[in-house]
């Protein structure tokens, strides 16, 4: 049945009048909180009125969800360290003083302390298989004692056991040698670099060549002096060849044919070898804890470029 009342309650006293506007109920704004208490605090207590807490299994709470970390900015490393590159820059002795002073630099405090160490220790192999030169030293102020002491370094015995001690003083310059050669693949060197001695077969024979010319030095003092420049000269980059696994007959037959083949640059390096040796005397032999590991990392560095190996610098 349908509403004929016009709008109006039929619960009304007056019917077929129209509702009285003071009895008419404004609309109510919405209460974005819901329904209120009798003290005006939300009877929700989650605030919009159609807000529904969510329901967990457990009972417990569930935080809420941490928001996704910031992406920060990669970690940008200072400037590194430039990488070894190998030298291929034409074997000069300008190029191999200035990467030997370099190299020696790089590790300065291991090859001072390695000069110093095999350089005591070849002193005293010296005087104890120089007798005469020992007892010279403990009478120093003693004429005829000095003048025994020589008569006695004059005999084959003495030579020869002298020889022997220059076999063995070579012996310890073949760690040296290979701190050296070591350096033109890492330029930095440690103690354990001087002691990878390859090829010691061929070192030990190198030593005892070593002797016999000493020996000839020794019996022949000019002569066999002469003998001893050219044969150092020569055979210059046998000890590095040695330490590269070559042969010994190899290593003496290209050895000799590297020097001759750059003699130029081999003769200029001997000079600044020899001038700097008579140089430390005036230091009593300590300029030689400088000078030598620097001699040899330059000879290490030409016999690499003249072979073709790269130096790393």
């Amino acid at each position: 049945m349908s509403n004929t009342y016009g709008g109006w309650h039929p619960q009304d006293s007056s019917p077929g009048q129209p509702p009285d506007p003071r009895r008419a109920q404004p609309p109510q704004p919405l209460d974005p909180y819901g329904p209120r208490d009798p003290y005006g605090r939300p009877a929700n207590p989650y605030g919009r009125p159609d807000y529904q807490p969510p329901q967990y299994p457990h009972g417990g709470f569930q935080q809420d969800q941490a928001a996704p970390p910031q992406q920060l900015p990669a970690y940008a490393p200072g400037p590194a360290e430039p990488e070894p590159r190998p030298d291929d820059a034409p074997p000069t002795i300008g190029g191999a003083w200035r990467w030997a002073w370099g190299a020696f630099g790089a590790s300065w405090g291991t090859w001072v302390l390695m000069s110093l160490a095999l350089g005591a220790a070849q002193i005293a192999v010296v005087l104890l298989f120089s007798p005469s030169a020992l007892d010279g030293l403990m009478n120093s102020t003693d004429q005829a004692a000095l003048d025994a002491a020589q008569a006695a370094g004059q005999t084959l015995e003495a030579k020869a056991l002298g020889a022997a001690g220059t076999a063995i003083t070579f012996l310890l310059q073949a760690l040296l040698y290979a701190g050296a050669l070591a350096a033109t693949r890492t330029r930095t060197v440690r103690i354990r670099d001087f002691f990878f001695l390859r090829g010691f077969g061929g070192l030990v024979a190198y030593a005892l060549l070593a002797g016999v010319i000493g020996f000839v030095s020794a019996a022949v003092p000019v002569v066999g002096g002469l003998i001893q420049a050219v044969c150092t000269l020569l055979l210059l980059p046998v000890p590095f060849l040695l330490l590269r696994r070559v042969g010994f007959g190899r290593a003496l037959g290209g050895g000799v044919g590297l020097v001759l083949s750059h003699l130029g640059t081999a003769l200029g390096v001997f000079g600044i070898f020899a001038g700097l040796a008579i140089a430390s005397i005036f230091t009593c032999g300590i300029g030689l804890v400088v000078v030598a590991p620097v001699m040899l990392l330059v000879g290490a560095y030409l016999v690499q470029r003249w072979t073709g190996e790269p130096v790393w610098s």
